[in-house]
């Protein structure tokens, strides 16, 4: 098939860039030939379609709102994005578009012309942008759906939207003009990558007859074994001694549960707590840990040096506070054996069994994070989680029975009967 790959940023940016760009090297491994759309962007990685991406935009939480309501035109309805997408199938026919995140830098603009075309549309559910103002059901420390229904107005109430009520405004005007055109319309079948957004969408008025659920695929050895094989152990050399310590690695913003670290920190010394990542919240955390003597930050890491790092853990702690919709961290702690501790929320059950293949609890509990992390360390059963959860990461997230999924999803997509009026 020629497959073309919809997507905001062509660059690994996280989890979403992660699926897109994974499948992506999968489809084109398998003898599909693929293409795709996205931003202009000088970290873009290189792509046959690059001279047909959309123009540039800033949308960021950097951004400052009177710069985004300048852009006010593209955020509801991209005309440049539309038109790259045009002058990409005036060159290019494709059999299938697979749509990722188009957020505010494409907008569903990208979908008119597509459905004009007759391309068949398929789009994975990475967040709930339809039926959310800020994607990510998640509000004033908790998991959130004031919005249900088509309320958006609840998102300006509450400020939800990088926390302004200005930007949040933008976005509820937004999702308002998009719901009155129906913007997603053309999708004909949506992914969702967990049973939990499966539900969850179908709550919020998606039609159950076109919602697959796939999980996403997690290669255990990305330096190019055979998928499904284990890793060779590796262990950290240096650094965080002494072991074991607790590892956080993620993004650090409020709705992963960062404000909580510092807390689980000071209630496990002298074990250090190790952080891997960036967002946000980077600043408050280095405060923290000014003061906190255990708590380690060691920024973004990837490839060997974060593996190393990973393996090395004696626990990996996902405190997240938001409905996640897969939870690659939660994968990859599995897929390399480590015991798990993470919050009782969205998807990450359906990955972390109780006592299984890691620890589960309430979350935004600072106290029980702590005493789930503690028995980690130290209860003679946790290694045996590390061995279920490679298990499971197998089961669940194996490449190729992913790649097997959606191609079954794209052939039924291209059957006509699936288009709606």
């Amino acid at each position: 098939m020629r497959v073309l790959m919809v997507n905001a940023f062509h660059y690994l940016r996280g989890g979403v860039e992660r699926t897109y760009l994974d499948e992506s090297r999968w489809l084109s491994e398998a003898g599909h030939e693929v293409a795709h759309f996205a931003v202009r962007d000088p970290r873009n990685l290189p792509s046959p379609t690059a001279a047909h991406f959309a123009p540039a935009a800033d949308f960021g939480e950097h951004s400052s709102w009177w710069r985004q309501l300048g852009q006010a035109d593209r955020v509801f309805w991209s005309a440049p994005a539309a038109r790259a997408m045009e002058r990409l199938l005036d060159a290019v026919p494709f059999d299938v578009a697979h749509v990722h995140a188009p957020s505010r830098y494409l907008t569903p603009s990208v979908l008119r012309p597509l459905e004009r075309r007759g391309v068949p549309i398929v789009m994975t559910l990475h967040d709930f942008k339809p039926w959310c103002t800020n994607r990510v059901m998640f509000a004033r420390g908790a998991e959130c759906e004031r919005c249900k229904g088509g309320h958006h107005w609840h998102a300006v109430a509450v400020g939800c939207v990088q926390g302004s009520r200005a930007k949040s405004l933008v976005g509820a005007i937004e999702a308002y003009a998009h719901d009155a055109v129906h913007a997603y319309r053309a999708v004909r079948l949506w992914i969702a990558p967990s049973r939990f957004v499966a539900d969850k969408v179908r709550e919020h008025g998606l039609d159950p007859t076109s919602v697959r659920w796939i999980p996403h695929g997690v290669e255990l050895d990305r330096a190019g074994s055979v998928p499904g094989t284990a890793p060779e152990p590796v262990r950290v050399q240096d650094p965080v001694a002494p072991q074991p310590y607790v590892l956080f690695a993620g993004r650090l913003s409020e709705e992963k549960g960062v404000r909580l670290v510092p807390a689980l920190a000071m209630r496990l010394a002298p074990t250090p707590v190790v952080v891997a990542g960036e967002g946000p919240l980077r600043p408050w955390l280095q405060r923290q840990a000014d003061t906190v003597s255990n708590l380690r930050l060691h920024g973004h890491l990837q490839g060997d040096a974060f593996a190393r790092l990973l393996s090395g853990a004696g626990v990996v702690v996902i405190p997240s506070l938001f409905y996640e919709t897969f939870c690659y961290a939660a994968a990859e702690a599995l897929a390399a054996t480590r015991p798990v501790v993470a919050s009782r929320i969205g998807a990450i059950p359906e990955l972390i069994e109780h006592e299984r293949t890691g620890l589960l609890v309430t979350p935004n509990d600072a106290h029980a994070l702590a005493e789930a992390s503690r028995r980690a360390l130290d209860d003679p059963a946790a290694p045996s989680w590390g061995e279920a959860g490679l298990a499971r990461v197998r089961d669940v997230a194996d490449p190729r029975r992913h790649l097997d999924a959606l191609l079954a999803v794209y052939r039924e997509a291209r059957d006509p009967s699936t288009a709606r009026p």
